[in-house]
């Protein structure tokens, strides 16, 4: 007896559903091709701008005792510029201090690039208690930024004129 009860709810239960599908189909499909797996490859973790410029810059900074000796720096200036051989065009800079002997704590200092891997900088100091720091900063540098959705002011200055009348 139950089970002729559930009978006509189960086939009016199916039947819905099987009305329903065209429906939720027609939701679901935005009606645009969608983009192929290469395509969509191309643009996975990242964004395009035209004239966006990301300015890079990496330095290190050694210092004795709060005085700065060496500062080695490399400065990418646009890293989306177009690559030539996989090479970006960049800047490499090394920055020697000379302070006197009892300022560093006659520590002698040396500083240069050690092959593809980055610089090498080498300290040695005589006395105890002497305060060696060696730090890095990156600086991250964005230009462009928005720039196809800013009008040129002459165009502003016409709209508001035009506002006015």
């Amino acid at each position: 007896m139950i089970m002729k009860g559930r009978m006509p709810a189960v086939a009016l239960l199916v039947f819905a559903c099987s009305a329903l599908t065209p429906v939720a189909r027609a939701e679901m499909n935005p009606g645009v091709e969608p983009i192929s797996d290469g395509e969509l490859s191309e643009y996975r973790g990242g964004f395009l701008m035209d004239n966006l410029e990301i300015s890079i810059g990496l330095e290190q900074v050694v210092s004795i005792n709060g005085d700065t000796l060496v500062i080695n720096r490399l400065t990418i200036p646009n890293l989306n510029q177009p690559v030539n051989d996989r090479l970006l065009d960049h800047q490499m800079e090394t920055v020697l201090e000379v302070i006197s002997a009892n300022r560093s704590g006659g520590a002698r200092v040396a500083s240069h690039m050690a092959g593809p891997s980055g610089w090498m900088t080498v300290v040695q100091n005589s006395l105890d208690s002497t305060v060696i720091q060696n730090m890095h900063q990156l600086n991250i540098e964005l230009n462009n930024l928005g720039a196809g959705n800013q009008f040129p002011a002459r165009f502003s200055d016409q709209l508001i004129q035009l506002l006015g009348r």
